[in-house]
């Protein structure tokens, strides 16, 4: 204990040596807790990344496209081969139709413009499959073929199991009014665009006819998309019974359990349906993500090592200063009778207690600059995407990829945890060990009769 004590009291024998030093150990270890809190963030971030953003793949009938192409629809026993394969969470499956006039009440709320008319130019609105009159014939020339009529818009109707899976482009379906279908029933109940709503005046717990059965209006959604909000969304099984295709599903979205396994579930998908379906994978935008993460996770550990490194090397350049001072009186307690060990322990005590007292600092001091260490750094990250986007071929740099890179290092926030603070602890003392130990040699090298001799 008397050895303990005399590395106490000695390691507080200059109050302004010893103050510089606790300062400079301060800031070094509270920029290693604050970086190993941005660690642990980016982490926390990176397995959320995985586990849910660009983890979605969509499976399609080979050769459809919305309401375009040819092809049949999936199957119920390819859709189970699909929720059956390894690594999927989720399978959220649709149907979709168009409504004519003859098939509902509903007035469509969404106009056709010079698209919506030239993709419909080849029908009619009677279903007899005249050519409609393309955008660019009008006047005479539209008169003079009475079998030409203008196209009609249409209502798409979508049956789900799951209606967050329609809100499609990054949106988000939120109920307006009403409450939510169970959409793995098959009850004549519906959900209804904003717009749909609005243009037929209907509110939750209103009627109207489709397919010539009477539905209930649950609630009303919006995802603030044009098309979307212009729609009928009801359960798969209701639609598929009055359409008359059991089973049928015109698009499987499926969720895997981690970004790491969409491109085996892809692989495995390929496999077991072979050309009977189109798959497709927002693969390279959750591996651009988990990139820039990984980015500012390097960063972070690289302040680590540098600043666990620096603070090495302070207690180290004191302890050989204090060492080189203090020799003679080494030399003495060796010739009384002091051993290499407990003079070294006394020496490394001195290290300790400088140590643990910038320790106790710098822990509080990174807690406090965690947050703003940790913004600083997506910061940068982001700056470098943008730079990157810059730079790429005509100023776009992959457009996509970039949205997918600054979404994923979005909401990164330092997370001082108990880990985090126990990691802390442990580079302070590996700090005070690996600084002693050449002063520990040098001590160990002191021969009391030439100290004594020399004085």
């Amino acid at each position: 204990m008397n050895v303990i004590s005399r590395g106490v009291r000695g390691a507080l024998r200059s109050p302004i040596r010893a103050g510089a030093i606790v300062i400079m150990l301060a800031i070094s270890i509270g920029l290693i807790i604050a970086m190993l809190a941005a660690k642990a963030g980016v982490e926390v971030r990176i397995s959320e990344v995985k586990a849910n953003a660009a983890t979605g793949i969509t499976v399609a009938p080979a050769g459809i496209r919305g309401f375009a192409g040819g092809g049949d629809p999936l199957s119920a026993e390819q859709v189970a081969t699909i929720k059956g394969t390894e690594h999927v969470a989720s399978v959220a499956s649709t149907l979709t139709d168009q409504l004519g006039t003859d098939d509902t009440n509903l007035t469509p709320s969404l106009e056709l413009g010079s698209f919506g008319q030239r993709q419909q130019r080849f029908e009619s609105s009677s279903g007899s499959g005249a050519e409609m009159t393309p955008p660019a014939m009008t006047g005479s020339a539209a008169t003079g073929d009475a079998m030409r009529q203008a196209p009609t818009p249409r209502t798409t109707v979508t049956g789900t199991t799951d209606p967050d899976s329609v809100a499609t482009n990054g949106g988000e379906l939120t109920l307006a009014s009403g409450k939510a279908i169970d959409a793995g029933g098959a009850e004549n109940v519906a959900l209804i665009g904003k717009t749909l709503a609005e243009k037929n005046d209907l509110q939750p717990d209103d009627t109207f006819t489709m397919y010539g059965q009477t539905f209930t209006v649950n609630g009303i959604f919006s995802t603030d998309n044009a098309f979307q909000d212009s729609g009928v969304i009801v359960p798969l099984t209701t639609l598929q019974t009055l359409t008359e295709q059991a089973g049928a599903v015109t698009s499987a979205t499926v969720t895997v359990d981690s970004s790491d396994n969409v491109a085996a579930v892809v692989s495995s998908l390929k496999d077991s349906l072979g050309d009977k379906a189109d798959i497709t994978s927002e693969q390279e935008r959750a591996e651009s993500s988990v990139s820039s993460l990984s980015s500012i996770s390097g960063l972070a550990t690289t302040g680590v090592i540098g600043a666990t490194v620096a603070a090495a090397v302070i207690v180290l350049l004191m302890m050989t200063m204090i060492v080189r001072e203090r020799r003679r009186e080494i030399g003495v307690i060796k010739a009384i009778g002091g051993t290499n060990a407990k003079v070294i322990t006394q020496f490394v005590t001195e290290a300790l207690t400088l140590t643990v007292i910038g320790g106790i600092i710098g822990i509080g001091l990174g807690i406090a600059v965690s947050g703003s260490i940790t913004e600083g750094l997506v910061q940068n990250q982001q700056n470098s995407a943008a730079t990157n986007r810059q730079a790429g071929p005509g100023g776009m740099g992959g457009p996509a990829l970039i949205r997918g890179a600054q979404q994923g290092i979005q909401n990164v926030t330092g997370t001082v945890s108990p880990a985090v603070i126990g990691g802390g602890i442990g580079l302070t003392l590996l700090i005070a060990i690996v600084g002693s130990a050449v002063p520990a040699w040098l001590i160990a090298r002191v021969r009391p009769a030439e100290v004594l001799r020399s004085e």
